[in-house]
């Protein structure tokens, strides 16, 4: 009798080790992963932030349901119902049971997508096409401007290119500038027209933005008047020569 109780304590004590051991390594992961997002919430974010002046909506859910970017989309929404869930959805059980409950995460961002307005679509792009590298940012001001260039079009420019025309550039740009609301011949408002300078001199030339009338976001009715800086998100589309102006038609969203 004694050596079957001295064998059942040692089995039970071996047990209480395994599980205490395992116990500990599950609070020094849950530990490192909370201090991890912990971290992430307490760091600031880097992103600008744009007031909405005009959306494209048919652009925005047409550029969404091309699926080019429904992963990096997927990603974003995920990252962004796990810091919503406060900082314990870093601890891994707990990230392991929104996961479950939350259902496939295609799902989540199908019904993002069809529950929320094109506003809200746009503001996931903006933060995908960064996260990719897909974006390039254009700044007017100065004497001649400045590209801040992704990995893309850095491998289409020579290694001496000092300057780079806003036509050649091809990619998504957010261009920023100081603007001005042009005069156009339609009486019915159905199309808006801003423009921005860039360069001096000889060489001086605008940026023309062409805006659909319908898209400009409440309360704003109309473009504000006098000069105002913008930021424009879309693709540069043509080059004028006759006006000096590269032309960029119909963009995805113009912020404030």
């Amino acid at each position: 009798m004694a050596v079957l109780d001295g064998t059942w304590w040692s089995v039970w004590w071996g047990a209480m080790v395994w599980w205490l051991a395992a116990f500990a390594g599950l609070l020094v992961l849950g530990a490192l992963a909370l201090r991890r997002g912990l971290g992430r919430l307490g760091k600031a974010s880097e992103d600008p932030s744009y007031q909405p002046l005009y959306l494209d909506n048919d652009a925005v859910m047409g550029l969404y349901k091309m699926g080019n970017y429904k992963s990096a989309m997927r990603r974003e929404v995920e990252e962004r119902r796990m810091r919503n869930a406060g900082c314990l959805a870093a601890i891994p059980l707990l990230s392991l049971l929104f996961k479950v409950t939350g259902g496939s995460s295609t799902e989540v961002v199908a019904k993002y997508v069809e529950s929320s307005e094109p506003i809200s679509v746009i503001g996931l792009l903006l933060s995908v096409l960064k996260h990719k590298d897909a974006l390039v940012e254009v700044e007017l001001a100065g004497a001649a401007g400045t590209v801040t260039p992704n990995h893309v079009l850095s491998r289409k420019l020579a290694p001496s290119a000092r300057e780079v025309a806003l036509t050649a550039i091809g990619e998504f740009v957010m261009i920023t500038g100081r603007f001005q609301a042009v005069r156009t011949d339609d009486p019915q408002g159905g199309t808006l027209v801003m423009r921005a300078p860039y360069r001096d001199g000889e060489s001086a030339a605008h940026l023309r933005v062409i805006l659909r009338g319908d898209g400009l976001r409440k309360p704003y009715t109309k473009l504000p008047g006098g000069q105002f800086p913008a930021h424009c998100l879309g693709k540069v589309t043509s080059w004028d020569p006759e006006a000096c102006e590269s032309v960029l038609e119909y963009p995805l969203a113009v912020f404030l």
